[in-house]
């Protein structure tokens, strides 16, 4: 019987240097390896790599981003023509390996391709594409490779811009006063520091794509952050002890808020918790304490977290694997929960746009969000523990990942007792207690929620 074989809908494209000349030029070569076979290309590029500048050496080639710098001659003309060469590989790969990207590229197959190409259509210039276009290019050569979130944000972020601007090319786009114009456009929305600067984030990946130097100082925008929500201890208290009634989905919401606080996990992490993770770690004084062993996603900084009892209370409860629900919902059930708790206080959840601060005051309840538990885990640990940011540090994952196992376990261990001293002063009598309410946990886990 034949075997069947799966190809990824996958394509890596790598620059490279030949050896320089007289003058001290490299010609380009460019690499795609796809589906076991590879493609090499020379777009007929000449490249300085780098230039004397009185003592100092000024390098004109990034080999990550695969481009050369503004200093270099004809930067955007080089820059645009590498980025045509990619895009019509890409392109070519993609036609080739079809809707679903299973299909087997072979290079005889897009050399074929691209030369029909190359033979029939004009190019098209970069500079003259609008953000859209821009847009779904990037999100070809990304795809699998991004997260969705990500990609779906540049997709808004680039509907936006369209709809300022409709059918503007990007190289008209990308010039400081339209910058300029687009900030002053977001500022009179009253469009929130953090959009502003996400877009501007965009802006600067499409300069790259163009040519334009995404360093420029118009490129840039100095996010202000309002201040966050954290919960005191008092509200933390009334949120363990809240009368949920029988409403799983609100019982369900809250083992997750907690569990998420005392691992200090973010929403993506929570998403791939599982039962091989917990691990356990014996002090020096023979003790043995339950840990977590996981990986963060936003840094892949590895993390090995001693867990109050409270902690494995609810994970067992779970068998570590809590059903899939969208940060969205989280969100609005959070809220229901901490309403339940009484949580009331006012807060005032300031907006901010280009700097202007208005002020929003909400009950607590209003505001608080999933991720609220990071913030509320970093202040009470702070607040316990004296001001010492060590622990606080360690349980949000805000240091250097190790570079073993076995000094991660160190490390852990030490930090062990003054952790869960830390917890035991945060969660009083719930240190070691079970939650109110019942939860029949479906496919009959190893734990059985108690009444």
């Amino acid at each position: 019987m034949p075997v069947h074989v799966s190809f990824q809908n996958k394509i890596t494209i790598r620059a490279y240097l030949r050896r320089p000349n007289k003058e001290g030029f490299c010609h380009v070569r460019l690499i795609a390896r796809f589906h076991g076979d590879e493609l090499c290309l020379s777009p007929g590029v000449l490249i300085l790599p780098e230039q004397k500048a009185g003592r100092k050496t000024l390098q004109l080639w990034e080999p990550k981003t695969r481009r050369v710098t503004d200093e270099h001659p004809q930067a955007a003309a080089i820059n645009a023509e590498l980025l045509r060469c990619e895009t019509e590989i890409t392109t070519a790969f993609r036609t080739l390996a079809g809707p679903l990207g299973k299909q087997q590229v072979t290079s005889d197959a897009m050399w074929r391709l691209l030369l029909v190409e190359e033979e029939g259509a004009a190019t098209v210039d970069p500079l003259q594409q609008t953000v859209l276009e821009h847009h779904a290019q990037w999100a070809a050569e990304n795809e699998g490779i991004l997260s969705a979130s990500y990609l779906k944000q540049a997709k808004y972020l680039s509907g936006q811009l369209y709809e300022w601007k409709p059918k503007l090319p990007v190289g008209e786009l990308l010039t400081e006063k339209m910058v300029r114009a687009w900030q002053q456009h977001l500022v009179r929305e009253e469009a929130a520091d953090g959009s502003i600067a996400n877009s501007f984030k965009w802006l600067r990946t499409l300069a790259g794509r163009i040519g334009v130097n995404p360093k420029l100082p118009w490129l840039k925008y100095k996010e202000v952050n309002a201040v966050q929500l954290d919960l005191t201890r008092d509200e933390l208290h009334a949120l363990l002890a809240a009368d949920l009634g029988k409403d799983e989905r609100l019982l369900q919401e809250r083992d997750r808020w907690v569990l998420q606080m005392l691992t200090g996990r973010r929403y993506s992490d929570l998403a791939v918790l599982r039962p091989e993770q917990v691990t356990e770690l014996t002090l020096e004084d023979g003790q043995r304490v339950p840990a977590l062993r996981h990986h963060q996603q936003k840094v892949t900084a590895e993390v090995l977290l001693p867990l109050p009892p409270l902690a494995m209370w609810i994970g067992e409860r779970w068998n570590w694997h809590l059903p899939a629900m969208s940060n969205r919902q989280r969100n609005v059930l959070v809220k229901q929960v901490a309403q339940a708790a009484g949580i009331t206080r006012l807060f005032n959840d300031a907006k901010i746009s280009g700097g202007k601060v208005t002020d929003n005051y909400r009950p607590a309840w209003e505001i608080i969000g999933t991720h609220t538990a990071r913030h509320t885990a970093g202040s009470l640990l702070l607040e316990v523990s004296g001001g010492d940011e060590s622990l606080a540090a360690y349980v949000l994952g805000h240091v250097q990942g190790t570079t073993t196992g076995i000094y991660a376990k160190d490390k852990a261990r030490r930090i062990a007792p003054l952790l869960l001293q830390a917890w035991q002063k945060v969660l009083g009598e719930f240190y070691d207690a079970e939650l109110p309410g019942r939860i029949d946990v479906e496919d009959g886990g190893p734990f059985q929620a108690k009444g």
